[in-house]
Parts: C-alpha cells; sequence; structure tokens
C-alpha cells in the first residue's frame, strides 16, 4: 500500500513537473499555434469569401430565406473545426519536447537511477502533454464559440457544446499516444523541432484545415483520412457544422428538398471516403477509439525497452 502511495505520488509530482515546465516555454507554446495562426489567416484573407460564395450558391434563389448570419455561423464553424484538429496534433507534439529534452539532459538517467519504475515516468510525460493539449485546445475552442457568437447566430445546444469539448479530450489522448511513438526516436531537441515544422506544415492539409478533403482526388483522400487525426477533425466538424446546416435548412422550410444540406455536407466532408466507401460519425469514432488502444500497446511495448524503463 505505501508503495502505491509513492508511486501515485512520484506520478503526480513528475507530471506536474511536465506540465510547467511546458507552460512556462512561452515561445514553445506560441510556435505550437503557429498552424492555427495560418488557418486563421488564410481565412480571414482568402477562405472565407471563396466559401461564402459557395454556400450563397448553393442556395440560390433560395438565398433571401437565410440570414448572414446564418451563413456565418456555418462558415465559422469550418474553421474553428480546422483549428482544434489542428491543435490537438501541433500542441501535443510541442508537449512532447519536453521529453525529449530530458533525454538531451541526461534527466532520464536520473529517474533510472532513482526508486520510481520507468512506467510511472513515461506515463507522466503522457499525461502532461494531453493536459496541456487539453488546456490551450479548449482555450481555443473557447475562443472559437464566441468567434461564432459574435461573427453570426449561435446554433448550439448544451449537449453540441460537451460533445465539442469531449472531442477535444479525445482527440489529446488520441494525438499523443501517436506521437509519443514518434517522439521516442528523437534524442535532440532540435530534431524534434525540425519534426515539428514538418508535421505543423502537413497537418493542415491532411486533416482539410486549409482545403477540404472533398477537393481531393479519392486516392488522395483515403490516404489522408487513415491518420488518426482526420478521423477526429471529421467528427469535429460533425458537431460543429451539423447544427448550422440544420438551423439553415429550417430556414428554408423544405423548399429545395435537402438539397442544400446534402450539398453543403458533401463538400466539407461530414462524411469521409476510405477506399471509396463514405464513412460516418460512428465509424469515425470507433476508428479513433481503436486507433488509441493500438497505440496505446505499441507504447507500452516501445517504452518497456526505452532507456528510462526499470526491470
Amino acid at each position: 500500500m505505501n508503495d502505491m502511495v509513492k508511486t501515485l505520488c512520484a506520478y503526480k509530482g513528475m507530471t506536474l513537473r511536465n506540465i510547467k515546465v511546458y507552460l512556462k516555454d512561452r515561445m514553445a507554446i506560441i510556435l505550437s499555434m503557429m498552424t492555427q495562426i495560418i488557418v486563421l489567416g488564410l481565412y480571414l484573407l482568402f477562405l472565407k469569401g471563396n466559401y461564402l460564395d459557395t454556400v450563397k450558391a448553393n442556395l440560390g434563389e433560395l438565398e433571401s430565406l437565410v440570414t448572414d448570419g446564418a451563413i456565418e455561423a456555418l462558415i465559422n464553424s469550418w474553421l474553428i473545426a480546422g483549428v482544434i484538429g489542428t491543435s490537438v496534433v501541433t500542441v501535443a507534439l510541442s508537449s512532447l519536447s519536453v521529453m525529449v529534452s530530458d533525454k538531451q539532459n541526461k534527466i532520464n538517467y536520473d529517474y533510472g537511477a532513482s526508486p520510481v519504475k520507468g512506467s510511472t515516468v513515461v506515463l507522466s510525460y503522457f499525461s502532461g502533454a494531453v493536459v496541456n493539449t487539453i488546456i490551450i485546445s479548449s482555450i481555443l475552442l473557447t475562443a472559437g464559440l464566441v468567434f461564432i457568437a459574435i461573427g453570426g447566430t449561435f446554433v448550439y445546444s448544451f449537449t453540441d457544446i460537451l460533445s465539442i469539448y469531449g472531442l477535444t479530450v479525445l482527440g489529446s489522448v488520441s494525438s499523443t499516444l501517436l506521437l509519443m511513438v514518434f517522439a521516442s526516436f528523437f534524442k535532440k531537441s532540435s530534431t524534434l523541432s525540425s519534426f515539428n515544422v514538418m508535421v505543423s506544415a502537413a497537418i493542415g492539409f491532411v486533416i482539410g484545415a486549409y482545403i477540404p478533403v472533398s477537393q481531393f482526388s479519392q486516392g488522395v483522400q483515403t490516404a489522408v483520412n487513415l491518420v488518426p487525426g482526420s478521423q477526429i477533425a471529421g467528427m469535429m466538424r460533425n458537431v460543429l457544422m451539423t447544427p448550422a446546416i440544420d438551423n439553415i435548412n429550417d430556414m428554408l422550410g423544405g423548399a429545395d428538398k435537402g438539397m442544400f444540406a446534402d450539398s453543403i455536407k458533401e463538400i466539407f466532408t461530414l462524411k469521409m471516403n476510405l477506399f471509396d466507401n463514405e464513412v460516418g460519425f460512428g465509424f469515425m469514432m470507433a476508428y479513433s477509439l481503436i486507433a488509441i488502444a493500438v497505440f496505446l500497446i505499441i507504447n507500452l511495448v516501445s517504452y518497456k525497452f526505452s532507456s528510462v524503463s526499470k526491470e
């Protein structure tokens, strides 16, 4: 019993230490949000006008039945889904720099010489990265919901809000487990930083934050949709965009026989293409949960033989 208490105390202390080390590095936090800044900049400068035109074109002569606020809410919800979808990836990877930095500074040797189990050390890195990702992504999400409320019609129920925060937690866990596999191979912070730049540059395209994945070829859609982060982003789009689409659909009152809603869901990829088959929210959730289980096992096996593990 005493050993369990000591282990829990050590785990709590190391987790808090990992959280504080990352949160104190303001530059790391800013750099981890560069993708979100780029997404926002592209949206405000170029993408928003294009997507407003797309929505209005799909409404056609029925545009007069829909308020500008409802259209703004629809487009802004797509933006926020992209911002949070990229955030859970980039912040998670940036947070794992604490683990690599400890390797570089030989702090892991100190852990190895202590009575703390290697599994406790590894778990503290994972927990610290997950907590940091949830904190920063939740702040961005809250700001995004405020942005939607100010810029358009707020159409979300309490359940919708809980769902999107829940998906943020799920995405934080999924991304951290996946990225820990890669981060375990790095021994220098500079190398991880280079890898981080590559991931940050690619993730916006992979999850459809810059351009809807529906604009890619069938083969490319399948390739990017196999990435667990794409499934998380897909669920976020469903939760954020569906109420906005339904709101416009209600305003149309069936005048278009539901064609607008179907068209927008296809354009903004609320259903995803995998091997020429459309998959919905249920599949995305199952895929994400399976990915979490798989990468959890990979991490357990990997870190059993890592330098911080102890027999």
